[in-house]
This record gives structure tokens, C-alpha cells and sequence, in this order.
């Protein structure tokens, strides 16, 4: 591993050069390490240590790219594509890889707001957007959010001998292995318990149904019984269980009927060969098994050249849009993704 500079370096400090072969995936490992640690040194000027934003990094590095060799003539591109700024194309799809594989960059797709932080006793997070936004919890664990979501947890929350939160919604957890503070989210009457695993969590509107599904590893869902006793299920990858609050009911299923649902959360790799967005959208909603429609017919001209290597479908459709600067929402169990789009629609 490189060592580390004596000083923070300062834009001033880095070559265009340097930013052209990160952006192009060409770096060696000491050259990646210096590129990171002279944007973490930019961010820090901002006094923004906690938070990276994957699409915001790469539009920051390519405009200082610009604004290095802003004499230089921009590249040639292919008619009906929209880049983020000129040159970006040549870069694109290396960049990707660099920004969405694992090169040890901490980042958040979006950032789920604190609806209240009042005092040191409790965080509050609630998913106001109509994406999927992901938040880091003190011990490293991650959860995505669902539109409408709620994460809550105290201070204490996150102690030597446990871990613990509560969900409203739906939401997606990955959690950091630790044998010795076993992990635990409470939904209402619902508490799921896991040591390291990847799972989700739904409740309705009006808390009547919960349901827990498992991707990775495994968890045991409980709930008190009429009695007062409590009752337990045991999950293993694929597998569901769902509670009726009215029956008190508890039953576990296997995954096969929810596939689409799960698959959703399931990281996968792909590559896209100056595809168009349509063409992307189509491979998407095969994959995924979730309807994927275009709000502007001209979106559809829109060509990318990019590969994903074992990334969520949020953050697939995060750096997409972001690429030919369109959005994406959430509406019911369908995706919109909605922009100006690139030229006419044929």
C-alpha cells in the first residue's frame, strides 16, 4: 500500500493527467490511494467527511479535469448523446467500474435526511425522496430505504454487546458481521435478530402485515403470541416470513413466487456497449422482473457505455440517470425515469 502524504493535498497539487488515467481505470494501486486522498482532502474543505456521493465525485473530478486543459479541443461524440461535460464519453465507462466497484471509496447513493436529532439520545432518519436512498449506521452496517421509509435507533443503540433499530416501511439491510453483538430490528410486536446477512424488512401503511425476507445468510424472526410467549421462525436464504397482526399468525415460505421482489436487492454485474437507454431499461426489467418506463420518448435515443460489477439495482439506475442527467422515481411497483432526454425520438 502507498504511504501516505505528509499534507493534505490541494487541488493545486493534482495533475490533469492523473485525473484523466483515474477516470480511464489505468491507475496503479498508489496512484488510485493519491487520487482519493486528494479528493477526501477536497471534501474536507467542506467540512463534509461523512457523506460520497458516486455520481457528484465524478462530475467533480471531470469538471477540474476541464477546468485543467479547458484550452484542449473537446472530443467528437456520437449525435443524440447528452454528456455531463465534454469529454466525459471517453471516460465513462471505466469510470464507472472505478466508482461503483471496490476500491475502498465510502459514498451514499443519496442521503436519507434526520427528521429529528434533538439531543444525543436518538437518530431519526426518514427517506423523504421517491428513490431508494442509503444510510450508514454506526457500526458499519448498511440499510436502503424505501420511499417513505423510517429508520430510528438511540444513542446507545449500538453497544458492546448488542445492536438494535427500529423500521417503519420497507428497507434493505446488509449487516456488518460481529458474532459478539448480535444485530436486532424491531418493526412494532416484529424483532428480527441476525448476526451478519442481508435481508428485508416491509410493513403495510397501517402495520397489519410484516414480512421479512432473506437474501444472504440468516436471521429468526419472532413475535409474542396471544399468551404473551413469544414465537419464532428460523430464515435461510430465499426464505419469507410474514405476521398478520390481526390472526397473530407467524408463517415462514420459500422464495420462489416473491423472486422479482428479492432479485431487486440482489447485486449483479453487467456491461453496456453503447446501448441505448431503452435497450438498458428493457435488460433491466427482464433482470429484475420490476416495469421500467420512460417519461420522455426522447430518453430512448440516450447511449451509454458502462459496466457494473456486483451492484444493487438502486444504484444501477442512480449512476444510468445520472449519466444522461435524467432522475428516476419510485411509483408503486414500477420505476419512472424521467429527463430532457438526447435529441429526437425515432
Amino acid at each position: 500500500m502507498a504511504s501516505c502524504p505528509d499534507e493534505p493535498m490541494s487541488p493545486k497539487d493534482i495533475s490533469p493527467d492523473l485525473l484523466k488515467k483515474y477516470l480511464a481505470g489505468t491507475c496503479n494501486p498508489e496512484e488510485v490511494e493519491q487520487v482519493e486522498q486528494w479528493y477526501a482532502a477536497l471534501n474536507a474543505e467542506k467540512a463534509d467527511r461523512r457523506e460520497f456521493n458516486q455520481p457528484r465525485h465524478l462530475k467533480k473530478i471531470q469538471e477540474i479535469v476541464n477546468l485543467k486543459t479547458e484550452s484542449e479541443t473537446p472530443p467528437e461524440r456520437a449525435d443524440n448523446v447528452r454528456p455531463l461535460a465534454p469529454g466525459f464519453w471517453r471516460y465513462a465507462a471505466a469510470a464507472v467500474v472505478i466508482l461503483v466497484g471496490s476500491l475502498g471509496l465510502y459514498f451514499y447513493l443519496n442521503t436519507a435526511q434526520p427528521a429529528s436529532e434533538p439531543t444525543a439520545r436518538a437518530v431519526s432518519i426518514v427517506n423523504t425522496e421517491k428513490q431508494v436512498v442509503r444510510h450508514q449506521l454506526p457500526d458499519g452496517s448498511k440499510v436502503w430505504l424505501n420511499p417513505d421509509a423510517k429508520i430510528q435507533y438511540a444513542a446507545g443503540a449500538f453497544s458492546e454487546t448488542s445492536r438494535t433499530v427500529s423500521v417503519e416501511g420497507e428497507a434493505f439491510f446488509e449487516v456488518t458481521k460481529d458474532p459478539a453483538r448480535p444485530f436486532f430490528v424491531k418493526s412494532n410486536e416484529l424483532l428480527v435478530k441476525v448476526l451478519g446477512t442481508s435481508f428485508n424488512v416491509k410493513s403495510n401503511p397501517d402495520q397489519s402485515r410484516y414480512e421479512v425476507s432473506v437474501v444472504t445468510g440468516k436471521v429468526s424472526v419472532s413475535v409474542p403470541d396471544r399468551k404473551g410467549q413469544a414465537k419464532s421462525v428460523l430464515l435461510l436464504p430465499r426464505q419469507q416470513a410474514v405476521f398478520e397482526v390481526a390472526s397473530g399468525l407467524l408463517t415462514s415460505t420459500e422464495l420462489s413466487k416473491f423472486r422479482e421482489k428479492v432479485d431487486t436487492w440482489q447485486p449483479i454485474s453487467l456491461t453496456f456497449e453503447d446501448e441505448k437507454l431503452s435497450e438498458i431499461a428493457m435488460r433491466l426489467q427482464k433482470k429484475y422482473g420490476i416495469k421500467i418506463r420512460l417519461a420522455n420518448p426522447n430518453l430512448a435515443n440516450c447511449r451509454l457505455k458502462a459496466t457494473f460489477d456486483h451492484n444493487r439495482l438502486a444504484e444501477i439506475l442512480e449512476i444510468t440517470t445520472q449519466m444522461v442527467e435524467a432522475t428516476y422515481e419510485m411509483r408503486g411497483d414500477s420505476i419512472v425515469i424521467d429527463g430532457e432526454g438526447c435529441g429526437n425520438a425515432e
